[in-house]
């Protein structure tokens, strides 16, 4: 007698389990992930070296290559920017800004590093 009473308690504890081990398996698939996220142009302190004062606009994108963005209003400053990201931490972000006087020549150099 007491085991038919129990018996459907039981089958719905059971039910319950099965229920709370298939949504808590499910939700994993769809957790966020932490991605790793690299963007930009990095530049080592070898390839930075590579410039000096007094080098052109030609001369500079030789040795290092492009600028990651160049002013629209002052396209004589040159940006190469580099961020290094996993999920919502910022492991290392880099801000090189090269300004040129107007014969296209560097006169300054200003390198930021946030690690």
């Amino acid at each position: 007698m007491c085991l038919k009473v129990l018996q459907p308690i039981l089958h719905t504890i059971v039910s319950i389990a099965t229920m709370v081990c298939s949504i808590g398996c499910t939700m994993i698939q769809y957790m966020p992930k932490q991605f790793d996220v690299k963007q930009g142009n990095y530049l080592s302190e070898c390839e930075i070296n590579r410039i000096s004062l007094g080098m052109t606009k030609s001369d500079v994108s030789s040795n290092i290559g492009a600028p990651t963005l160049q002013g629209l209003l002052t396209p004589n400053i040159w940006y190469y920017i580099f961020y290094h990201r996993i999920g919502n931490k910022i492991i290392k972000h880099q801000i090189l800004t090269l300004k040129f006087d107007t014969n296209d020549v560097l006169i300054t150099i200003d390198k930021k590093v946030i690690v």
